[in-house]
């Protein structure tokens, strides 16, 4: 049984309301003002949660790496955290990141912070899961790149340490996304063999329609690349949703998380208030007098539905008729000679 994941205050689960991340990551340019901005902007979107990543260059790059120096300009300086995590909760948000080396893991955790993300790029760094899942804190693991069995590899490496608070997220690890690409079903597939708790990392561009599927097929996490100008300079910016976009995803996602409903088969309450008028009764299809033995050619089956049902049709004929009935009157109980057969 899938068990229902706690990330501060907010139930994460398949029966929860969807928990929507908008992920801000190295958006923020290093610069401390444009992340706040971010944080606020976001916050005004509906959000749940804003996430950024925390790393030391030097323990993610070689030194050879094509744009080593400019990544270095996107660290999030340990210093400013404590100050954008106060405001993330102050804006009623959860503060979450993602760690790309052991110092930064040890670093959040002293910080506090209510889960860990798991980049796809490290589903494979089984000692850096390990490190991570010792803290015993919630994983958000995202599975681009990957196969069922390293997903498996990596749950055994997270579960042998005792913790099993794990989210997967279905993600599709291409910067834009395409369409025909994201293969939706797969949270179902996951879901279903690793029975856990699965969300959907998005990272198509522009686009509402990934969110809104992923939700219809019991996404509990949804997170989108966010920024407040798709013209800014930097990795992300351009596939990124602004926050007119973000606004209006997380509109979609409530209202196809309330389309969902319980699943559970009933008439609603304005089905009832038109359940008669809509369904049908029998009703006398000429006038017949008293004593004439009924036959089906006899009814007609015709709205409203607040007299005998059409199942009832079987079971009158070869009765006889009580009393004389009027053409296209509603057939009623008395109308039946009941002893009579």
């Amino acid at each position: 049984m899938r068990s229902i994941i706690k990330i501060g205050k907010r139930r994460i689960g398949y029966t929860e309301p969807v928990f929507v991340i908008a992920e801000i990551g190295m958006n923020h340019n290093g610069n401390l003002d444009l992340a706040k901005k971010m944080i606020k902007a976001a916050a005004d979107c509906g959000v749940d949660a804003v996430k950024f990543q925390t790393f030391k260059t030097e323990q993610l790059y070689s030194r050879n790496f094509p744009g080593y120096e400019e990544r270095k300009m996107y660290e999030l300086p340990y210093e400013w955290h404590a100050t954008l995590k106060e405001l993330t909760e102050c804006s009623g948000l959860e503060f979450i990141s993602t760690p790309f080396d052991k110092e930064s893991v040890d670093f959040l955790d002293k910080l506090d912070i209510s889960c860990f993300k798991v980049a796809s790029s490290d589903l494979n760094n089984y000692p850096f899961l390990e490190y991570i899942s010792q803290k015993g804190k919630a994983i958000l693991l995202s599975t681009g790149f990957s196969t069922l069995g390293e997903i498996e590899k990596a749950l055994n490496t997270i579960y042998s340490t005792g913790n099993r608070q794990v989210v997967l997220l279905h993600c599709i690890s291409s910067y834009p996304a395409s369409i025909v690409d994201l293969n939706l079903r797969v949270i179902n597939t996951l879901r279903d063999t690793f029975d856990l708790q699965v969300g959907y990392s998005d990272h198509t561009k522009d686009s509402s329609i990934a969110p809104i599927v992923a939700t219809a097929l019991g996404a509990c996490v949804i997170e989108k690349h966010f920024t407040i100008s798709q013209t800014l300079p930097g990795y992300d910016h351009k596939m990124s949703e602004t926050p007119s976009s973000l606004k209006q995803i997380v509109e979609y996602v409530r209202a196809a998380e309330q389309a969902m409903g319980s699943g559970i088969k009933k008439p609603v309450k304005s089905e009832l208030e038109r359940l008669q008028t809509a369904r049908r009764s029998l009703y006398w299809r000429e006038s017949y007098e008293a004593g004439r033995l009924i036959d089906e050619s006899m009814f007609q089956v015709l709205r409203p539905g607040n007299g005998l049902p059409p199942e009832m049709l079987n079971t009158l004929i070869n009765y006889k008729i009580a009393t004389s009935v009027n053409a296209n009157s509603m057939v009623e109980m008395y109308h039946i000679d009941w002893k009579v057969g």
